[in-house]
């Protein structure tokens, strides 16, 4: 660890191979598995996850951008990878040269995706989105059937799938996911009566894999993301996986002071210590991700022990009162997410904290905290 940083990430990848096997066995073998790595893996390393994410049997990946795509291409990874957000014309070219699928919901796209293609001499893969009730992007139920008759004229285009996202499949009232489900069917129904055969249909993203059998509506494929990283998608919602956090967010004491009572901390001085104290700085502050607004709210774990964040946390630095840890010195561990003995700050409570969720926390956490990767408890 003296290589690293001494603020930076560990990386479970035993817990991202568990939470895979979790997932395989809840949809079973023959439902593919479109791994999301968009975000740079929720901030967990997209080359690495992806790699990981192939091996452990995931048929393709999701990235969010192009430039995702791309990176993964000059990594070396050759599988299948659908941009899921779309793109832009000035993007076409080179989804092409480096052989990405696009999720669609623009004929002109489509058309200037068709038109670069045949210059090229190469086929392009798409996935029509549809909007079922998400509001977000995609095309609507009416005119998808319009839509892909206009498209099947088109050269070099090829129709891998269709998908649609769930608006609300983490509430335990199923009636609007219900409805999202039946509009899909009915379109797939209705594509197959007019001769289209996709090969790929999805929609199940984290929630609905936790709360539906996808056998159940002959779709094909499922978009894992958040339960990849071992969280759920929200508090509420339970389920039968057997899920573990990836990662462990770790740092190092710079400082030990003696601090006595009334003394107050930090920009603003919106803390004073209660008691004589030691307080402990530690190099880590919103420039890394750890948000301002955990000021004097957030807690951290020392030699096992839970102990409060203290003052407004700082661009590079903070403070903790470590006064009630025994025999504290500088260059102890402080762990701000993950397990430190018996306990354990997860993603949920920090986004509990700020008012966000889970998926907030693994992504903000920034670029400049390197990640390392651990396997059997060792760095790889």
């Amino acid at each position: 660890m003296m290589n690293h940083h001494p603020t930076y990430v560990e990386i479970d990848i035993d817990a991202f191979s568990h939470n895979m096997l979790q997932i395989r066995s809840k949809v079973g073998n023959e439902t593919g598995i479109l791994a999301m790595l968009k975000a740079d893996a929720y901030g967990h390393g997209l080359v690495r996850l992806a790699e990981e994410a192939l091996k452990n049997g995931a048929a393709m990946i999701g990235v969010g951008n192009v430039e995702e795509g791309i990176k993964l291409r000059e990594n070396g990874i050759s599988s299948p990878i659908l941009v899921m957000v779309g793109i832009f014309e000035d993007e076409v070219d080179r989804v092409i040269s480096h052989n990405l699928s696009v999720v669609i919901y623009s004929y002109r796209i489509v058309e200037a995706l068709s038109n670069t293609a045949e210059k090229k001499g190469k086929d392009v893969s798409i996935h029509i989105k549809i909007d079922t009730g998400m509001g977000r992007i995609g095309i609507i139920p009416d005119e998808v059937v319009p839509f892909l008759r206009k498209v099947a004229e088109l050269k070099n285009i090829s129709i891998q799938g269709i998908l649609t996202h769930f608006a609300v499949a983490y509430e335990k009232d199923s009636r609007f996911t219900d409805h999202q489900i039946s509009i899909f069917k009915e379109i797939v129904n209705r594509l197959s009566g007019e001769g289209f055969h996709i090969p790929l249909l999805h929609c199940f993203n984290s929630a609905a894999i936790i709360n539906y059998q996808a056998s159940h509506f002959n779709f094909n494929m499922v978009r894992p993301g958040i339960i990849l990283y071992g969280s759920l998608p929200s508090y509420d919602l339970k389920g039968d996986l057997d899920l573990k956090p990836l990662m462990t967010w770790k740092t190092r004491i710079a400082q030990l002071k003696n601090t006595p009572r009334g003394k107050s901390l930090s920009y603003g001085r919106t803390y004073f210590a209660p008691r004589d104290s030691i307080i402990a700085t530690i190099p880590v502050g919103y420039a890394d991700g750890y948000s301002r607004f955990l000021s004097n709210r957030a807690k951290v774990i020392v030699k096992g022990k839970r102990v409060p964040q203290v003052g407004r946390i700082c661009m590079d630095m903070c403070m903790i009162d470590v006064t009630d840890v025994p025999d504290v010195k500088v260059g102890d561990e402080v762990i701000l997410l993950g397990k430190g003995g018996e306990e354990e700050i997860t993603a949920e409570e920090i986004a509990g904290l700020m008012g966000t969720i889970s998926y907030e926390i693994y992504c903000m956490i920034g670029k400049r905290v390197p990640r390392v990767y651990v396997r059997k408890g060792r760095v790889e």
